[in-house]
């Protein structure tokens, strides 16, 4: 699990250099999709235009983030780009009607859209379930849904591809689960953001509501934390 281990040494940078494809053929950075209060103003062609740009900036990152905090019963429920087409009708509405948040980053803004399209998603199965949609979703602070910690362990799961890793999926999935399920909400949540959903610390303390440093000092800890218990549950071999 070279990537868990990995990510310390540059705790306070970005996760990675990524750069994404924009509908005009032009590369941009992931940091220059800036501040919401940037795209505010203009027609209707103009901030779809401009809508589209950042999403094609951030769409990975989205899709990460539903990966993670999408619950697997509802896998195959929910398509990932429904998700994504209802987040942009919504942003769209938000940016036309000068609701949004003009001092947030253009992420932090995204991700918020699509944590209340997930809950809407969410409620929509479980009420066609009718099953109780109080005992079924679970909400942070945020007003967004949890990351899941069966989610992340197939995540992790996914990215060992050695065959002797691969015979024993599922019972590595339940096991990471297990491991997951003993840390804090508030470590599996710094956990989720910077190695799964693969947000900079920057942008982590701002979805967060804290500082910079403060979130540097959550991730180690809780880094630290989960390798303890990985090593506890006899799953080192993860580590090397």
């Amino acid at each position: 699990m070279e990537d868990i281990r990995d990510r310390s040494r540059d705790h306070a940078d970005a996760p990675m250099a990524l750069e994404r494809t924009v509908y005009d053929d032009t590369h941009v950075p992931m940091q220059q999709a800036g501040k919401v209060e940037s795209y505010l103003y203009g027609t209707d062609d103009e901030i779809n235009t401009s809508l589209t740009k950042m999403f094609e900036v951030h769409r990975e990152q989205l899709l990460r983030m539903i990966e993670v905090r999408l619950h697997p019963d509802l896998r195959g429920q929910i398509d990932s780009q429904d998700v994504l087409q209802e987040t942009f009708m919504e942003a769209f509405r938000q940016l036309k009607n000068h609701i949004s948040q003009p001092k947030t980053s253009a992420l932090v803004w995204l991700r918020l859209i699509v944590g209340q399209q997930l809950i809407m998603f969410h409620r929509r199965y479980v009420q066609a379930q009718k099953r109780n949609v109080a005992r079924e979703i679970s909400l942070n602070r945020q007003q967004s849904l949890q990351s899941d910690s069966l989610s992340m362990s197939g995540v992790l799961v996914g990215k060992l591809t050695a065959p002797s890793f691969a015979a024993r999926r599922q019972e590595l999935i339940l096991r990471l689960r297990e491991c997951l399920e003993e840390l804090n909400p508030d470590d599996r949540e710094i956990l989720s953001l910077r190695h799964f959903e693969q947000l900079s610390n920057a942008e982590t303390a701002e979805e967060l509501k804290i500082n910079a440093n403060t979130a540097s000092v959550r991730y180690i800890r809780a880094l630290k934390k989960f390798r303890e218990i990985l090593v506890e549950h006899h799953l080192d071999e993860l580590l090397e």
